[in-house]
């Protein structure tokens, strides 16, 4: 399909650890399933849609493809939309009907993932 992955991951690998965490070191994790992704790098935007057709656009025309592998190894998909809101500004939450023809074609699910960051405080 000619796409490079942004991230891929093989069940049973241990999950690195950032050295500066606050997490006890000595227990070591690892991946309860295989991933391949494609993504956009974190960007400030208060528009989620100019992020997600970067990734639609990747996709255009290779979901009879992507049905094939699906079908063949047992795979999912689904689109991840990140959020990071920082001092109260939330970005224009909307999916348009490009990328609502093609998760349907493929039969992803959409999740959302919402981070909301403090307000500074005016003592700040």
């Amino acid at each position: 399909m000619k796409l490079k992955p942004t991230h891929s991951h093989t069940k049973g690998e241990s999950i690195q650890r950032n050295p500066h965490s606050n997490i006890i070191q000595n227990i070591t994790n690892f991946r309860k399933e295989t991933a391949w992704e494609i993504g956009s790098d974190y960007e400030e935007s208060l528009d989620v849609d100019e992020q997600l057709n970067k990734v639609v656009n990747q996709l255009k025309g290779k979901e009879e493809k992507i049905i094939e592998i699906c079908k063949r190894y047992n795979l999912c998909c689904m689109f991840m939309i990140v959020i990071i809101m920082n001092e109260g500004f939330t970005p224009t939450l909307s999916i348009n009907k490009e990328m609502i023809k093609i998760a349907n074609n493929i039969g992803a699910e959409i999740l959302f993932d919402l981070y909301a960051n403090p307000y500074k405080s005016e003592l700040d």
